[in-house]
């Protein structure tokens, strides 16, 4: 479904007129469909974000507890139906509380709520962050970083989906949380690398310095300088190796390391990098396997060294790249 029809259920739920089902669908989209929060941070920005703040979080915590009534009472007594002039004027006027409010859901509803704030890297492109707590961060390309505002107070705790680079500032009174899905990286000050991008089957960590605690599910693991993990998003299964961990962070110098990866998932990493469309014009490709460092100097170049060691070439069709088998 589109866009402009989960639109609509905002409107229908301020409005007072939203049926179970359509909570339902709402609330699934609010939690797992996070290719959607581009619109949420478009609809955002071009708001007045200017509201009272004990208004907003006032408005925060009526929505969400009108959210969970309705979903705790579907199959049950039918819900009484919110007919109030403040939603429509919430609806008509407030509209990044709205959104502020679906950006919060992901991030964790635990936290004091509050949006958060949310740092991008774009195709093509790289982002360097400090946080509040003097943390260094480097966001790869079509990455993105969350984090509330209350970061620091007992937890810092960071969202990220993509991939990043930390060197972590030490403090044992507050752990720092990388959170991935239902996958938690914690460290009290380290330096490490975790790819947990939406479209790759697996989150993979690898721990440069220090030591890292990985958990998910029922399971844990500690790791150690030079280990990597990879926590299979679908089995939630943990494998761990060892491996030269800095070569997991030449991306941050402007290389890419692969190392036994498809050409399928390095040709995904192209097209974030170089902000290109790829496309397979053969079904054995996507299969070929390749190790090594490619170095910084654009499209071109990556796929001339590709070249080199696997069996195909590649036409420009329009702004497409077409990868054909030799």
């Amino acid at each position: 479904m589109d866009k402009i029809y989960y639109k609509e259920l905002i409107e229908k739920y301020f409005d007072g007129n939203i049926t179970d089902a359509e909570i339902k669908e709402l609330s699934d989209w609010i939690k797992n469909d996070r290719h959607l929060q581009n619109w949420w941070e478009e609809e955002f920005s071009k708001s007045d974000a200017g509201i009272n703040p004990v208004l907003r979080d006032k408005l925060f915590a009526r929505i969400k507890e009108q959210t969970q009534g309705k979903e705790e009472t579907q199959g049950k007594e039918k819900p009484r139906t919110i007919r109030m002039n403040l939603w429509k004027w919430a609806a008509a006027i407030v509209l990044p509380i709205c959104i502020a409010f679906f950006t919060y859901y992901l991030i964790d509803s635990s936290q004091t709520v509050g949006a958060p704030f949310i740092v991008k890297a774009d195709k093509g492109d790289k982002a360097t962050i400090e946080l509040p707590d003097g943390t260094n961060v480097v966001l790869n390309s079509a990455s993105q970083l969350s984090y509330l505002n209350n970061f620091g107070e007992n937890v810092r705790r960071v969202q990220l989906n993509g991939e990043a680079y930390f060197k972590v500032a030490h403090d044992e009174k507050h752990a720092f949380i990388v959170q991935v899905g239902d996958l938690e990286v914690k460290v009290l000050g380290t330096s490490f690398n975790v790819s947990a991008y939406e479209d790759a089957k697996d989150v993979t960590v690898v721990l440069l310095e220090g030591k890292v605690g990985v958990y998910a599910q029922k399971m844990s693991h500690i790791m150690k300088p030079g280990d990597k993990i990879e926590y299979n998003k679908a089995t939630h299964k943990i494998t761990a190796t060892q491996v030269h961990p800095s070569d997991y962070i030449e991306w941050t110098k402007g290389n890419i390391y692969f190392e036994k990866e498809s050409l399928e998932n390095i040709m995904k990493t192209l097209s974030r990098i170089y902000d290109v469309e790829i496309r397979f014009d053969s079904n054995k490709l996507p299969n070929e396997y390749f190790t090594g460092t490619i170095p910084g100097g654009g499209i071109q170049n990556a796929l001339n060294i590709l070249m080199l060691t696997s069996p195909f070439y590649y036409e420009m069709d329009g702004s497409v790249i077409v990868l054909k088998e030799k």
